[in-house]
């Protein structure tokens, strides 16, 4: 349903493009430029419309049909990325391999309402919280597509460097991509403020948030939560990070999350069970030697409010590079069983369960522009004993 509304909305686009080539303006000279890159015109249409323009005397008339009046196609942006993955795990619990294939496709919508507001939403091939992917169950059945993007941010004029989310927004803090705390998929809901400015060398972001976990309505009414059946949970989030560029080669950045949850929230087995005051700590630098960049990057977080202080942090390391179209990443971690929510962690590592240590290996080739494939892997071990292997092979456009 994705690919045909673009295809819809640029042949709109197009037509319209045709029908204006006698009533151009400066404006209407960017759309075309617009329409180029995002792959309504290709480059010989964009140069004969544009030769065309310049050659042909501007209409008058009020009857005239200018690009001008389409103005609304270049504050909208379109972009997606589609991924086929296979997969395989293997668990000493289960005493099996476990294979399937998976498809991941998205398509955002960005829009620019005014010079104070922006919208925008995504839609995707699954509602999970933690994945996007949609298995391949055969019988060639359709696949469903759900929101887990729609916000609107507003940055107004008299406040220069904040912006306000409204909805179901991208992650507005400081993160390390798969690591500890937030999987790369989960976007919260609710609100959240962002502060940007520069403070010397150094780019200060402050972040802060009141999210909805949990409707009261869904909680039952036998569980243990202290608010009791019919109150919502929530989230509250403050944040501060900087990134600084130490030299040409240098550079790096450091951030520091607390996320407070007003209730109990579950951890393996699903009960509210588990307190969450999380408080963490991660940064990275990257080095461009003479021969390849470096990438070192780490991860510390604890949760005061666990029940077994013994169990209650995590932490991880890694470090990765590229070389021309070749790209390597290495991390390991640790994470006890109280330290983060299992709810929101990252779900391909030990198949989302805490109470884990071990491996994750990435090694990714850029076939061409805009289409890559790459093999990863994660060698978990659980406190238990138990191994718990999966090995991704992903294909991925982007567009």
């Amino acid at each position: 349903m994705y690919f045909p509304f673009k295809l819809a909305l640029n042949t709109v686009l197009l037509s319209s493009a045709m029908l204006a080539v006698t009533n151009v303006s400066a404006s209407d000279k960017e759309l075309l430029n617009t329409l180029l890159k995002n792959g309504a015109l290709t480059k010989a249409q964009h140069e004969k419309l544009i030769s065309q323009a310049e050659q042909e005397p501007r209409r008058t008339s009020k009857s005239s049909s200018s690009i001008l009046d389409m103005d609304w196609a270049s504050r909208i942006k379109i972009s997606g990325d589609m991924r086929a993955r296979y997969e395989e795990k293997h668990t000493d619990a289960k005493g099996v391999r476990e294979s399937r294939q998976r498809i991941r496709a998205r398509i955002a919508i960005a829009a620019k309402i005014n010079d104070e507001v922006d919208a925008g939403f995504r839609l995707v091939t699954s509602g999970g919280t933690t994945s996007t992917n949609q298995d391949l169950e055969g019988r060639f059945v359709g696949k469903s597509a759900f929101f887990d993007r729609a916000f609107i941010n507003w940055h107004p004029d008299f406040a220069p460097g904040a912006n306000l989310f409204a909805g179901k927004m991208p992650q507005p803090w400081y993160n390390i991509k798969k690591g500890l705390v937030w999987d790369t998929d989960v976007n919260p809901e609710g609100l959240a403020i962002t502060y940007k400015r520069k403070v010397g060398d150094v780019k200060v972001k402050v972040t802060t948030g009141y999210f909805n976990v949990e409707d009261g309505k869904n909680l039952s009414e036998s569980s243990s939560d202290n608010n009791g059946y019919g109150q919502d949970q929530k989230l509250f989030h403050a944040g501060l990070s900087g990134e600084m560029k130490f030299t040409d080669t240098v550079k790096g950045s450091l951030g520091f999350n607390t996320f407070i949850y007003d209730d109990a929230i579950g951890n393996n087995s699903g009960d509210l069970n588990t307190d969450a005051e999380l408080y963490e700590i991660s940064g990275k630098l990257d080095v461009k030697t003479a021969l390849i960049p470096i990438k070192v990057y780490g991860q510390y977080v604890i949760n005061v409010a666990a029940n077994d202080s013994n169990q209650n942090t995590a932490w991880l390391a890694g470090i990765g590079t590229k070389y021309k179209n070749f790209s390597l990443d290495y991390n390991y971690r640790d994470t006890q069983e109280d330290s983060v929510v299992d709810a929101f962690n990252d779900s391909d590592f030990s198949a989302g369960n805490t109470a884990s240590r071990g491996h994750r290996i990435s090694l990714g080739y850029k076939i061409s522009k805009n289409f890559s494939t790459a093999f990863t892997y994660y060698a978990a071990k659980e406190y238990g004993g138990n191994n718990v292997d999966t090995l991704h092979v992903d294909l991925k456009a982007k567009f």
